[in-house]
């Protein structure tokens, strides 16, 4: 039996209209485009006082990764959304940024229902502690049931250990049986995954909308999900769909417009909000420790595409520290996306911004066929810019970005002698790579070289203390990444 609830709103007549109002992917309340809450509560005012039912669906992607999370773990996001008044909340991958037991907290300090369908307790099978699997919502006669669905990869790329993924497609057609029964008029899914089976979900009936709430996903990947005509697809961060549907014999969307957030003048008390925690951040992290000597980027196509002049400042400061033979990190863990100008101020909040997850740093003894296998996992979805690109110190590699997953490294040295696969090397990297994290599961079973009664640094505070040391810190390329296809 699963969990399931019934939210009655205004009354009980039987609507043939409703509308919806979707957005995701705000982690960054400090920034301009993914910070825009303020923004948000004025268009839901707008559109609350145009329409009638407003189901306002908030598609996650926002518990993680920030500056401000990477202290409180999201309780603030919940709390401005507290202020803005969603009818329900998705789950995306980006909630367990905190693991399992942080996303339950948060569930019981949101005055709205969180939504996470396939996710299931290990030990008891049951929907994760707070979350639902899925919800009625009920208004001014209008009855919608909601799913929300994850991919299975979750599990090992946030190293998750107490849950379980159940088959996407399963849990669907079971729940939408289940949310009709309970008498849902309108059965909608969220998702973040482009599984291809949605379309055909809706061609069938099995569900009656779908929201795709990824907006970084590939444009060519969006547009094929938004081909039927039920189907809403959030295509930038910093923007929001608004969408009617009628009920003629079936379900129709009679029209959907996605608004850019920033066209809309902000919302006096969210700004309150908003700068009351930006003044906390601005309290604990606005100390300046060091000067750009270079034009610095940390814009995630080159972080996760290729060597970056940052990333090697950090896998070289990781290398230093450690005194391994070699370190290797992954571009996925520098999140900043960013530019910065020569002159322009390091301060703490910019290094908390950047590496947000607060890693600590382990040291592995591995052999030359183990680092080898290494580069490749996180080769492996390169065209996707994925973050397991691996950023490298001590070593230099090629790669071939056009060949096939796991053929794509070519030559690799440490230092200026070829890799031996039959020789041990040290290698400092992340705990969370060290885990199997993003793929890495090559590094899982190393043996780690540093005291376990010993509790290891955090990255970021190493490249603090770096920073500070030198002050001037120019971040640049010396080749040691080339993708030889280019």
């Amino acid at each position: 039996m699963t969990k399931e609830a019934t939210l009655l709103q205004d009354g009980d007549d039987i609507a043939s209209k409703v509308t919806f109002v979707f957005t995701a992917d705000m982690p960054n309340i400090s920034d301009p485009i993914t910070g825009r809450y303020a923004n948000l509560h004025t268009l839901l005012d707008e559109v609350r006082g145009q329409y009638s039912p407003v189901f306002f669906i908030f598609g996650g992607g926002s518990i993680g990764p920030s500056a401000m999370s990477s202290f409180d773990r999201g309780s603030h996001i919940i709390d401005l959304l507290n202020t803005i008044e969603p009818d329900v909340m998705g789950v995306t991958k980006r909630e367990f940024s905190f693991y399992e037991n942080e996303l339950s907290l948060r569930s019981f300090e949101a005055a709205f229902p969180i939504v996470a369908s396939n996710v299931a307790t290990k030990r008891q099978g049951n929907a994760l502690e707070g979350l639902y699997k899925s919800i009625v919502v009920e208004k001014q006669g209008a009855s919608v049931g909601i799913i929300s669905v994850l991919h299975e990869r979750v599990i090992e790329e946030y190293q998750l250990t107490d849950i379980a993924i159940d088959s996407p497609l399963q849990t669907i057609y079971q729940e939408a049986k289940s949310l009709r029964r309970n008498g849902a008029q309108f059965v909608l899914l969220h998702y973040s995954y482009p599984f291809a089976f949605v379309n055909n979900l809706l061609d069938q009936g099995v569900i009656d909308a779908a929201f795709i709430s990824d907006s970084r996903l590939d444009a060519v990947l969006l547009e094929s999900h938004a081909r039927h005509e039920n189907s809403m697809a959030l295509t930038q961060q910093g923007s929001a769909l608004v969408a009617t549907f009628e009920k003629k014999v079936m379900w129709e969307n009679t029209h959907t417009k996605e608004h850019d957030l920033s066209r809309f003048l902000p919302n006096e008390t969210v700004i309150s909000q908003v700068a009351d925690y930006e003044a906390r951040l601005q309290r604990l992290l606005n100390i300046k420790i060091g000067e750009w000597k270079s034009n610095t980027s940390t814009m995630r196509n080159q972080v996760r595409r290729g060597e970056n002049g940052f990333a090697n400042f950090i896998v070289d400061t990781l290398r230093t520290h450690t005194k391994a033979d070699v370190a290797l990190l992954n571009g996925g863990s520098i999140r900043g996306d960013k530019r910065y100008t020569a002159g322009e101020p390091i301060t703490r909040q910019d290094i908390i911004v950047e590496m947000p997850f607060r890693a600590h740093a382990v040291t592995l003894g591995v052999s030359g066929e183990q680092l080898m296998i290494a580069l490749e996992e996180g080769l492996a979805q390169y065209e996707h810019t994925k973050g397991g690109f691996p950023h490298v110190s001590g070593m230099s590699y090629t790669f071939d970005s056009t060949a096939k997953p796991f053929e794509r490294v070519r030559d690799v040295f440490i230092g200026a002698k070829r890799l031996q696969k039959d020789k041990l090397y040290t290698i400092a990297t992340s705990d969370f790579l060290a885990n199997g994290g993003d793929g890495y599961y090559s590094l899982k079973n190393a043996e780690q070289r540093f005291p376990v009664n010993t509790r290891p640094p955090q990255i970021a505070e190493l490249v603090m203390q770096a920073v500070g040391n030198q002050f001037t810190v120019k971040a640049t390329t010396d080749g040691r990444i080339r993708d030889v296809s280019k």
